[in-house]
């Protein structure tokens, strides 16, 4: 199904995620310092969003331990995290655009949607890199 050699989606995804961890921390300092400024619901917006980040960045360490060893239970899971993760910063996205106009007074910042991309870009290469490993271990089981 997949084209790429498995060492190439292992080291893309290698690559990818101290991105994705360098965005969420970008994203984390931004949420803080507007922790103070913004009110009502683009607060809690942004409360649910730092957490949000903060699993991620966890999540992360679990991903990379999991590429190397190549995990593919961990994987799955890692892979659920992230699609939620996305999920849910999208419905944050649209959220925040639609209670106000002015995007300067909204959680939604531009390290949010930076952060929400390098995010999506990081499920597709664990979609991947799971489905090169499933059809690795299904090759190996009927050759036995």
């Amino acid at each position: 199904m997949c084209f790429c050699p498995t060492l190439a989606l292992k080291i893309g995804l290698l690559i990818l995620i101290p991105i994705t961890a360098g965005c969420n921390a970008a994203q984390i300092a931004k949420d803080v310092t507007l922790l103070n400024v913004l009110k009502g619901a683009n607060h809690t917006i942004l409360i649910v969003n730092l957490s949000m980040s903060v699993i991620i960045l966890a999540t992360l360490i679990v991903l990379l331990y999991a590429t190397i060893c190549t995990k593919l239970r961990i994987l799955y899971g890692v892979l659920i995290i992230f699609a939620v993760n996305c999920a849910v910063k999208l419905i944050l996205i649209f959220v925040c655009i639609s209670i106000e106009i002015n995007p300067k007074q909204t959680a939604a910042h531009f390290w949010l949607t930076v952060c929400w991309f390098v995010s999506f870009f990081c499920l597709a290469s664990i979609v991947l890199y799971c489905i090169r490993l499933r059809e690795l271990a299904e090759e190996a089981i009927l050759a036995t």
